[in-house]
């Protein structure tokens, strides 16, 4: 029997409108038989998001985000764990590769390479030179190997040499941003790359201020939200737009015409950055596919001491109803996140759906609404206990 936790979210969507968001989780292990077997527990959902190390993510990755999302219109498909040299040979580079369905991705694993600053023979900056690859036999899907990482960057007409973090993954390894001794001299190369678009000693140095010209950090793990072009997408809800125009008007109004000149012809035509629902997949590029059924292949290549392991998603979708006093609704509930933890075999499914309310004031409704769950596959009904109400 799968054993689902389940959570109602009260949150108000794009258009103002409040809704019960409903999330399911359940998950299985992967074992040798290729099988995925349930778990004896439920998997809980995260209010907080888990780190891959510690709890600080400066310096660490996420393993799980939070399940608190409004809403996902794709899969996220994230995978953790470590890619293996094709049989346990060491190699100075080979290639991974996931699959769900259709949907395949395949990344490139380097062993560890540096940059050689190379000294310009004219006024023309010299494009370095890249060590070749070691031999490597395993290596971290993390992103602290892919492109990313603190670019060293040498103050002009001074000694001063100041970091500066990497928009699109400040954990990682390459970033540069100068032609020079202290931005090149010994940097790490990523360890972890798209095939194609892999990094050059022609491209490797890179403008500031543009990380829309970067290269996006490869990897199966979940994207930092900070991280572009993800947080791109982050802003208010549209329907907060107008009064968030509105409030900035009522601050125009009393700022001094001529003190305030430079701080008012900037505000004038301001636009709020708007929330945009791609914000919410987590996956890295490359990783958010359109919806699933649950019931696909999934592969792995060189992501396993074996070389390859497949094996069928469970094939179980969750059935939720809720009842408001009115009867029971039937909340539709699409298969959003797949996670899988390749060391343990570890299968985390999440589902999420939503059922419109009348207004905020049914908010303190729903922790109270009984709840009906049922495994979609083999119909194995289950009323949740009131011990395990959904928590508002």
């Amino acid at each position: 029997m799968v054993h689902y936790d389940v959570q109602i979210l009260p949150r108000i969507d794009f258009q103002g409108r409040a809704v019960a968001v409903v999330v399911a989780k359940a998950a299985w292990t992967v074992g040798e038989d290729r099988v995925p077997r349930p778990d004896e527990a439920p998997q809980p959902i995260l209010f907080a998001d888990v780190l891959v190390d510690g709890e600080d993510p400066v310096v660490s990755p996420v393993l799980m985000e939070a399940d608190t999302a409004l809403l996902k219109d794709r899969t996220d498909i994230i995978v953790h764990g470590a890619a293996y040299a094709p049989d346990g040979t060491p190699v100075g580079a080979f290639d991974v590769t996931v699959a769900a369905g259709s949907h395949r991705r395949t990344l490139r694993v380097f062993g560890p390479r540096t940059a050689v600053w190379q000294k310009p023979s004219g006024k023309t900056p010299t494009p370095p030179l890249f060590t070749d690859p070691t031999p490597v036999r395993k290596v971290a899907i993390d992103f602290r190997n892919a492109y990313g990482g603190p670019a060293r960057y040498r103050i002009p007409n001074q000694d001063e040499v100041v970091e500066i973090p990497c928009p699109v993954n400040p954990l990682g390894k390459g970033y540069c941003v100068q032609n020079s001794p202290e931005g090149l001299d010994g940097l790490a190369l990523p360890q972890i790359e798209a095939p194609d678009a892999l990094l050059t000693p022609e491209s490797i140095v890179r403008p500031l201020g543009a990380p829309e010209d970067l290269p996006v950090a490869a990897g199966f793990g979940v994207y930092g939200s900070s991280w572009y072009p993800r947080v791109a997408w982050f802003g208010v809800l549209p329907h907060e737009v107008p009064q968030v125009k509105a409030s900035v008007a009522d601050m125009l109004k009393k700022m001094d015409p001529v003190k305030d000149e430079a701080a008012i012809a900037m505000m004038q035509d301001y636009a709020p950055p708007t929330m945009a629902g791609q914000f919410y997949q987590a996956a890295a590029p490359g990783m958010s596919v359109p919806l699933l059924a649950g019931n696909e292949p999934f592969i792995l290549k060189n992501l396993t001491p074996g070389g390859l392991l497949g094996f069928d998603l469970p094939g179980r979708t969750p059935q939720v109803s809720l009842d408001r006093g009115d009867g029971p609704r039937n909340v539709t509930m699409a298969l959003d996140t797949v996670v899988f933890l390749a060391e343990t075999g570890r299968l985390i499914l999440t589902w999420r759906g939503r059922l419109a309310l009348d207004g905020p004031g049914d908010f303190d409704r729903l922790p109270a609404m009984p709840r009906d769950v049922r495994d979609g596959s083999v119909l194995e009904a289950a009323r949740l206990a009131e011990g395990n109400a959904p928590r508002a």
